[in-house]
């Protein structure tokens, strides 16, 4: 008989939930938008200017708010028909079958920033005049509680030691947490040269 030690079965496992994870990602279909994108617009609206942006970003769920971490990447997009498009098919794909999705030249032009703290707050600076859309990862947690048993059966004795029906198990309450991501976006209009435009993203 075989004989399989626990090395090589922890191996044959990764394998498999990796070619299954692989296996579902090529089944996803990507919807495109049917507008081509301009990159000689895009990057010209990208171009140095003299003002700036400064907000926040924030999630909230169940009552509590979230944030993106400390360094969390934001990202700025200048607004073309291509991007406000792909926007629009988000909230109507957006399954682990069918996505809305930009194409690789239009998801590239954009302007990178990162949180400076733990409460979202971002700043991009040497920004044009002009309409962008500021988007960023919000994690948040999902928690789930359950009764689990801690201790042996109590049984249910009189006072000669006579059970008198049923036992009951000694439990404690038992916390599971999982983790899920959230995109924050919003369009912000810069309307001015030396200008700070100031947002609170929130969803």
């Amino acid at each position: 008989m075989l004989k399989i030690n626990r090395y090589t079965c922890c191996i044959l496992i990764f394998l498999l939930c990796f070619f299954c994870n692989a296996k579902a990602q090529k089944n996803i279909e990507y919807v495109l938008p049917t507008t081509a994108f301009n990159k000689e617009e895009a990057y010209k609206m990208l171009e140095e200017g003299n003002s700036s942006i400064e907000g926040t970003l924030s999630f909230k769920k169940r009552g509590y708010v979230n944030y993106p971490g400390y360094l969390a990447k934001v990202l700025l997009y200048p607004v073309t028909p291509h991007l406000m498009e792909y926007i629009e098919l988000k909230k109507k794909y957006n399954s682990r079958k069918k996505q809305a999705a930009m194409t690789k030249e239009a998801a590239m032009a954009r302007i990178e920033t990162k949180t400076i703290d733990e409460k979202g707050h971002f700043m991009f600076t040497n920004i044009k005049p002009g309409k962008y859309y500021v988007v960023s990862l919000v994690t948040w947690e999902k928690v789930r509680s359950s009764q689990v048993q801690s201790g042996p059966v109590i049984s249910n004795k009189n006072g000669l030691g006579i059970q008198m029906g049923g036992g009951s198990f000694s439990t404690e309450t038992q916390y599971e947490s999982r983790a899920y991501e959230e995109e924050v976006g919003e369009y912000i209009d810069v309307s001015g040269n030396n200008k700070v435009t100031v947002i609170n993203i929130a969803k």
